[in-house]
């Protein structure tokens, strides 16, 4: 079983990141997280990973730029995706040890974690891509959304609720609503412990509704498969039962990741590393030890 992690700084292209790192030995893993969440909520999933497999390996998760205690940028054309891939090569340069670095992405996450890989297969030796935001980008001209939804996504993160009176109060506020609801309780702690700051009268979101609105629009800048266009590590793709990934841009990734497994997290949604950490620790885990062993 892996040991509790420790706060730690890294500063890299200008901002400063905030991330958790558990100690050890072999090619470290950098976890990313979704929008709107946090490093905090990978601890679940990786203690699982630990004990199946994983355990002694070097592990940071990072809080992305505007998330947690990472730097916030005040311009929306900072929360362009292809800022988030440049913030995976860089902090995967700056943990990566002689074997390289081994990616794990949520969602927005996975999705930059993809473009790294295809930057740098000479840094990153594989991904793990749990239910990644995978898209084709809008025709010119084109009023539709970069991916299904992010227009009113986007709508959504503005109206939420920001603040509230205390950490008790956030949590039976948050807990009623989906996403939080289907979370695991471990998840969910873990989401409120880093998640919320302190503030003179209550708690409030550390990722602001702006920026998460700011985050979803800017997807459409990112040439994800002009980006990705052959991906020559070995991934594995973790998809949800209830998947938010669309089966012709699954079928694309195939064609670009000639290393490519696909396992099925049961009864889980486009949320599944914060439903069921364990099931996806424990795939993580696995995978984690087949690369580390040589026979990724």
């Amino acid at each position: 079983m892996g040991s509790g992690p420790s706060e730690t700084q890294i500063d890299v292209g200008g901002m400063r990141f905030r991330a958790l790192e558990w100690l050890g030995a072999g090619p470290p893993v950098l976890l990313l997280h979704a929008t709107s969440f946090c490093a905090d909520v990978w601890g679940p999933a990786w203690l699982a990973a630990c004990d199946a497999g994983a355990s002694g390996r070097r592990a940071l998760a990072a809080d992305a730029r505007g998330h947690g205690r990472t730097s916030a940028p005040l311009e929306a054309c900072e929360y362009a995706w292809p800022r988030f891939a440049d913030d995976a090569v860089a902090l995967a340069e700056a943990c990566a040890g002689p074997e390289g670095v081994i990616l794990v992405g949520h969602s927005s996450g996975g999705s930059a974690a993809l473009v790294a890989a295809a930057r740098r297969p000479d840094l990153v030796r594989a991904v793990v891509a749990v239910e990644p935001v995978l898209f084709d980008p809008p025709l010119a001209g084109s009023e539709l959304d970069s991916f299904a939804g992010s227009r009113g996504m986007a709508e959504r993160a503005r109206r939420r609720r920001a603040s509230f009176q205390s950490r008790e109060e956030a949590r039976e506020a948050l807990v009623r609503r989906f996403p939080y609801s289907g979370f695991a309780a471990t998840s969910f702690d873990a989401f409120l412990a880093g998640g919320l700051a302190p503030r003179e009268d209550g708690v409030e979101l550390r990722c602001s509704p702006e920026v998460e609105a700011w985050t979803y629009e800017g997807a459409s800048a990112l040439d994800l498969w002009g980006e990705a266009a052959e991906i020559s590590v070995p991934v594995l793709l973790l998809r949800a039962e209830h998947t938010a990934i669309p089966e012709p841009q699954a079928s694309q990734l195939r064609s670009r990741a000639k290393r490519l497994q696909i396992q099925e997290v049961g009864a889980a949604t486009h949320f599944a590393p914060l439903e069921q950490p364990e099931e996806v620790g424990r795939a993580i885990g696995q995978f984690v030890r087949t690369v580390a062993a040589g026979a990724g």
